[in-house]
């Protein structure tokens, strides 16, 4: 009956772990911080590029007056091409008609002015790969047809393509460090460090070249776009790279002075 009646042991917590939980929690709250605004950046990211990418057209304004089958045939033949995605063609009536819709003083003044007829035109959405060679993609339709005319906002095509390609250097950087962190967590489980720690010197030159591992990184996500330096000019600097070379070492140096690494 005594061994029932006894007081349960209270168990005590060492002070030491309590530290140690800080220490986690101030970490792990810095890498949340910064996936929380990963994904803030990247959902209006994501809307800001669906809706330039909605409102981006090309016009191919139709010189002259060839004939109903003529202009059946061009329409048939440009949407047959693989950056083309969805082509419309509009006739003068129509053409007016939406520049009405669209904007009902220009079309009354146009009027007023004896335009009552405006030019028919092939309405273009483009992929994204015609957008990032807006340029040279327009020179090729006008080489091949002559007798259309481009029309596109240039600043829009550029506005386009570099928040298309920060939505995706961002959903292939979220990625990749995810995995880093989980090769991470799986190598102190499964790999214990049981020999001698980290060096702080050591530490400090490991995180400078895991900052430069980062450079290196994204210059390989941005090279095949073919578009390196502008993209770099961009999206940093050379201040900013230094600084985060900085960090980088001297976050190296205070985990291995943790000596958990």
């Amino acid at each position: 009956m005594e061994e029932f009646l006894e007081e349960p042991k209270t168990v005590k917590v060492p002070k030491h772990l309590f530290h140690l939980h800080r220490r986690l929690f101030l970490l792990v709250f810095a890498v949340a911080v910064l996936l929380q605004t990963a994904v803030f950046v990247n959902m209006r990211l994501d809307t800001y590029y669906q809706a330039l990418n909605r409102s981006f057209k090309m016009i191919l304004t139709v010189n002259g007056t060839p004939d109903n089958a003529k202009l059946a045939e061009t329409g048939d033949s440009l949407n047959q091409k693989e950056d083309i995605t969805d082509v419309q063609l509009f006739s003068p009536q129509d053409a007016l008609a939406e520049v009405r819709r669209q904007n009902p003083q220009l079309a009354d003044a146009m009027l007023l002015m004896g335009k009552n007829k405006m030019p028919a035109y092939y309405e273009l959405r483009l992929s994204y790969k015609a957008i990032n060679n807006i340029r040279p993609f327009a020179d090729n339709l006008s080489a091949e047809y002559p007798f259309l005319t481009p029309h596109y906002n240039l600043q829009h095509a550029q506005l386009l393509f570099y928040v298309g390609l920060c939505a995706k250097l961002l959903n292939l950087a979220v990625v990749f460090a995810l995995l880093l962190f989980l090769a991470f967590m799986f190598l102190v489980e499964a790999y214990p460090s049981a020999g001698p720690r980290a060096h702080f010197l050591g530490g400090a030159v490991s995180g400078v070249l895991a900052g430069l591992a980062s450079c290196l990184f994204f210059a390989v996500l941005v090279y095949p776009t073919g578009f390196l330096y502008e993209a770099a000019s961009q999206f940093t600097s050379v201040g900013r790279q230094l600084l985060l070379l900085a960090f980088c070492g001297l976050f190296g140096w205070t985990l291995s002075k943790w000596q958990k690494f």
